[in-house]
């Protein structure tokens, strides 16, 4: 399967997962890259998270899955796939995801739909971004972002299995929703794939979301 070619590939995962409406194994590849969170400022919250990893929390209009809590914060991504018309690179070129286009749409429109007083609970963070585990793409330089795409390693490490990555749209459909991680080389960028496998090879950095989607990432304050 790996000397298939991503094109091939592509064509193969596109026709097989359902398309995105118009709405909006565990693994120790870890990057670590929540021992590198560190946020900027020290925001009080009202929202209050008890309970486990797992449960869901309502924050700016959205549903999250928290999947991790430490130094008063929590590691939150949307519970369902979002639409998005960009790709992860508006161009057909060797990017990161410090240069990539995706990067700058999250932290900027995206960012900026939140209210004043949301945004204000949003964490800004180093994140590190790791080489591809199965090709050694380099994975560029660190970044701090608000908001951004889980890496192939913490897609692996913070779910159980690949049917806990499943992810649906709000029409309840399972689609693929992409990572920040490069894919084999630096013109692809690894995803999910809508079954639960983490597909590393990736796709094509100019394909459209629309058959799939994101889900953000972000640190929320306490």
């Amino acid at each position: 399967m790996k000397k298939i070619t991503t094109l091939l590939l592509t064509a193969i995962l596109l026709i097989g997962i359902t398309a995105c409406g118009d709405n909006g194994d565990n693994s120790n590849n870890s990057d670590n890259s929540n021992n590198e969170n560190t946020p900027t400022e020290n925001l009080q919250s009202n929202i209050v998270i008890s309970g486990d990893f797992g449960e869901i929390i309502e924050f700016g209009g959205v549903n999250w899955l928290v999947l991790d809590k430490r130094d008063g914060k929590a590691l939150i991504i949307s519970e369902a796939v979002i639409c998005i018309d960009t790709p992860y690179n508006v161009n057909n070129a060797d990017v990161t995801w410090e240069t990539c286009t995706l990067r700058e749409y999250l932290n900027d429109e995206f960012y900026n739909s939140f209210s004043e007083a949301d945004k204000a609970r949003i964490v800004e963070t180093t994140i590190v971004n790791g080489d591809n585990p199965e090709y050694g793409t380099p994975g560029g330089n660190n970044t701090t972002d608000k908001i951004f795409l889980l890496s192939i390693a913490e897609a692996n490490s913070y779910f159980a299995d690949k049917s806990a990555r499943i992810a649906f749209t709000d029409e309840g459909e399972a689609v693929w929703w992409g990572l920040r991680s490069p894919g084999s080389n630096s013109s692809a960028a690894a995803l999910v794939e809508g079954n639960g496998n983490v597909f590393d090879m990736g796709i094509a950095v100019y394909l459209s979301y629309e058959s799939g989607g994101v889900r953000p990432a972000l640190w929320l304050s306490l």
